[in-house]
């Protein structure tokens, strides 16, 4: 295979989803963040009584965009969950978790299904999501995750006093959180477009978007060729002088309905 062709086929195969919900800040290291355990259900915060609990709907879009030597790189997932908790009268106090599903993770590079299809297959062989990986393996790393923990601005504060266009009502949010994607997890800042819908103070739906796309490091989350197939073209790469950036740059945007009420014993 000519090196030329090799760097172009290897461009396609490096640039990988890592998928989050996380936008603007991060911390660098130069070593991979040390693995960690999954969260469990146990672990989940309890809902405050004022807060209203959204149910993340699977029908959203997380996608993917990295510069390489010779195009762009792109990817998506359409599948996403979590929950959010928001009190409409207290923006500053919304949490949640939003999640994205890296085993179903397409490239979309070429917009040609054979060669979108082969790319596909290596990008899940990095993040362990392969044919031949343990079912265990396959539990651990399947979804990336946004943690939010802590809004630190929302504008405005109060969903009543955001105009209200046609039963919908804006604000945008700016978040910390973590973001875990390959069992690593690493801080990150947030900046989100929210849409709501139905009554300000018992809004029954959410949109939501990225405002500029998300940065995420690839090596940050050890993620990484783990075929031979992937090693040879990052060394064709290397040889004839070109690098794809660590650097995939993330924008996601889903919907949320308000979640069922419990049954009342």
């Amino acid at each position: 295979m000519p090196l030329a062709r090799a760097a172009r086929t290897a461009a396609l195969f490096l640039a990988l989803p890592v998928l989050a919900l996380s936008a603007g800040c991060e911390k660098k290291t130069d070593n991979a963040i040390k693995e960690s355990a999954p969260p469990t259900a146990a672990s989940a915060k309890p809902v405050e009584a004022a807060s209203v609990r959204f149910l993340v709907q699977p029908a959203g879009k997380a996608s993917i965009l990295i510069d390489a030597p010779l195009e762009k790189i792109k990817g998506e997932t359409n599948v996403l969950g979590g929950t959010l908790d928001v009190n409409p009268m207290d923006l500053m106090k919304a949490t949640g978790e939003v999640t994205a599903d890296l085993s179903v993770f397409t490239t979309t590079t070429f917009g040609d299904k054979s060669k979108d299809e082969q790319q596909t297959e290596h990008a899940r062989n990095w993040f362990e999501l392969g044919e031949k990986v343990s079912d265990q393996a396959r539990a651990d790393y399947k979804l990336a995750r946004f943690s939010l923990k802590k809004v630190t601005k929302a504008e405005p504060a109060k969903l009543a006093d955001a105009k209200d266009e046609g039963g919908k009502r804006k604000v945008r949010i700016t978040a910390e959180g973590t973001i875990r994607v390959h069992g690593r997890e690493a801080p990150k800042t947030i900046t989100l477009d929210v849409t709501f819908t139905g009554p300000a103070d018992a809004p029954n739906g959410v949109q939501f978007a990225t405002v500029d796309p998300v940065s995420v490091s690839l090596s940050e989350h050890d993620v990484k060729p783990r075929d031979n197939v992937g090693s040879f073209l990052n060394g064709a790469l290397e040889k004839v002088g070109k690098k794809i950036d660590d650097k995939v740059q993330v924008s996601v945007g889903g919907e949320a309905m308000v979640a069922p009420a419990k049954p009342k014993n």
